[in-house]
């Protein structure tokens, strides 16, 4: 097998996997979209293909990823992709995989190759400089054998138009349909809005490619303005019209973002007018969202928490000196990591905090261990998605003195994070 970039010329057949993977229905005859992916996507495959003795392309050990020009579409056997996103982790912007497309057609599946394959992704990812990565999973058992875990949970809220009226102030300000020009306005509201940990940051092209147009039907996007239209935006909400057949219409709401109370009011408020034309409106978000104080009848909202994305660190050195810690702490703890997919995190390792930053080491396999944990607990550690007293728990990881506890409690506190991206 060889790991190489998915070249243009090779592009109808990765679509093919896709198709097949999320999309069967659709039949061998399929019209894609022509939606363009973002500039920060990068597609990736196996080849079937043998190796000339010597090789270093089934290690993945090459500093660099060819493309596939040199071999035939045909022998893609199994396709991912990944983007290059940057998140909010522990309060500073960090460099982060978002793992997507993972597909194989039914000839290769269940032979491990898309563990070969992850396991390239990975180290690509380490060599480029990126500890983290993050994806939404099809089926989490099977990522987390691979070393992922589940980082956040959102909560999805269904409830009748009418229902929000008690929700909505007088009407007041504007509202203006926008478009894929208007990105700069949306994502002034979006800085505002998104303040979780985990909020990715976007780039023009996920805007008008992942935002305001879809792969499938692209999506109303309308804004709110306290004065007249083409004022700086304070509210804005993404959705789409969902045919129910004979349960009626549904306004399925992706983003609703908003600077203020008052702004969150008015968009309610836009919701609730299209009664005409729909039955029920579905929110999604961070899982504390609730809509119980907003309504003159709580039970109107029915509300489920869903489980979200999950994440892994790919890089335990690199992972572990870039987050920031609190400046009041000032500790060392030897971690025992065990990692089943990337070799170079399997081991123990130093790390000492001082004035806000970690410094990490290699040390020596007979060294006393503080902590012990699989490079998933590690991942929720170090996100903030769980703290020590959860994951002890769950039984996952081993620490035996109370002190060493304190310390991680004090080193990783909690930060509730949020992936709102799909991909």
């Amino acid at each position: 097998m060889r790991y190489r970039a998915i070249p243009d010329a090779h592009e109808d057949a990765f679509d093919d996997a896709l198709v097949y993977a999320f999309s069967p229905e659709r039949g061998p005859n399929h019209e894609l979209s022509d939606l363009d992916q973002p500039a920060s996507f990068h597609p990736r495959g196996l080849y079937e293909h043998a190796d000339p003795e010597g090789s270093d392309a089934v290690d993945g050990t090459d500093p660099g990823v060819a493309d596939g020009a040199d071999l035939d579409a045909a022998d893609l056997a199994v396709v991912c992709g990944y983007y290059d996103f940057s998140a909010r982790i522990r309060g500073d912007v960090r460099d982060l995989g978002g793992v997507a497309t993972v597909a194989s057609p039914p000839e290769t599946r269940r032979s491990g190759l898309v563990r070969t394959l992850l396991g390239h992704v990975h180290r690509e990812l380490r060599d480029d400089g990126v500890a983290f990565a993050a994806l939404w999973p099809f089926k989490y058992s099977f990522y987390r054998q691979l070393g992922y875990e589940r980082i956040c949970d959102y909560a999805r809220i269904v409830v009748s138009p009418d229902a929000l009226t008690g929700a909505c102030p007088d009407p007041a300000g504007s509202f203006e349909r926008l478009g894929e020009d208007d990105w700069p306005r949306l994502d002034a509201v979006y800085d505002e809005w998104a303040n979780d940990e985990f909020r990715l940051d976007r780039s023009e092209d996920w805007w008008r490619l992942r935002v305001v147009r879809s792969r499938d039907t692209d999506p109303y996007v309308y804004g709110w303005t306290d004065g007249d239209p083409g004022d700086d935006l304070r509210g804005y909400v993404v959705y789409t019209i969902r045919d129910g057949d004979d349960e009626g219409n549904t306004m399925a709401v992706s983003e609703f973002a908003y600077a203020d109370r008052a702004a969150r009011g008015h968009l309610l408020r836009f919701c609730r007018n299209h009664d005409s034309q729909i039955e029920r409106v579905r929110f999604t978000g961070p899982s504390t969202t609730r809509l119980f104080d907003d309504l003159d009848d709580p039970r109107a909202a029915e509300t489920e928490i869903r489980p979200g994305p999950m994440a892994r660190v790919v890089d335990v050195e690199a992972a572990l000196e870039t987050i920031s810690y609190p400046d009041a702490v000032e500790t060392t703890l030897v971690f025992d990591v065990r990692d089943d997919t990337c070799d170079w995190n399997d081991g123990r390792v130093r790390l000492r905090v001082a004035d806000g930053r970690g410094t990490v080491e290699r040390v020596a396999a007979d060294t006393d261990v503080d902590v012990s944990l699989d490079v998933g607990a590690l991942s929720r550690l170090v996100v903030g998605s769980h703290g020590v007293e959860r994951l002890v728990e769950l039984d996952a990881v081993d620490v035996e003195r109370e002190a060493v506890r304190t310390a991680l409690a004090d080193a990783f506190p909690p930060t509730e994070p949020f992936l709102r991206e799909g991909f």
